[in-house]
């Protein structure tokens, strides 16, 4: 039963590649939903310090160029810190996630619950071949396109998550 108080924050992010070590942030987006309903958006693009490189932004959209003028991580953090708080984080694949905000925020979202959107879609919709954030999307009926941008993948997120509340 969705719960019209539960507030919980949908939170994505788009990086230089796939170690939270070795590769950086260039954008994040965290969406706070109270209910079904949003109720506030962070949402930015990450000047990293190195070049995008061109399959990341192949699959992103995201160039060096949009970039070039934006925030450092260590501007980005506190603010995302704040807007977080100790709201419950929503995440497709969020070790993903998890790993790269914990990692560029020296360790701040340790007392937060994490869940993550793939085992619930994979509950929900198990006749899918696969449960990826865009097939579930689709399933749902998100047809527009623009995966793989941090506030558009934390709103899909967020609507698979919403589906869930209403059925357990």
């Amino acid at each position: 039963m969705l719960n019209k108080e539960y507030t919980f924050v949908a939170l994505d992010v788009e990086t230089t590649g796939l170690s939270p070590f070795a590769n950086e942030l260039i954008e994040v987006s965290a969406i706070k939903y109270k209910g079904n309903k949003k109720i506030d958006t962070f949402s930015t693009l990450i000047r990293p310090k190195v070049e995008i490189p061109y399959y990341i932004t192949k699959i992103t959209g995201i160039t060096n160029d949009m970039v070039r003028t934006a925030p450092e991580v260590e501007e980005v953090m506190p603010e995302l810190i704040s807007f977080v708080g100790d709201l419950n984080i929503v995440a497709h694949n969020a070790n993903f996630d998890y790993k790269f905000i914990q990692n560029y925020s020296n360790h701040s979202f340790s007392k937060n619950k994490v869940i993550d959107t793939v085992p619930i879609g994979r509950k929900l919709y198990p006749e899918l071949p696969n449960h990826k954030l865009g097939t579930i999307a689709k399933h749902i009926g998100i047809t527009e396109d623009g995966f793989h941008r941090a506030e558009f993948d934390c709103e899909c997120c967020a609507k698979i998550y919403i589906e869930y509340l209403k059925v357990v």
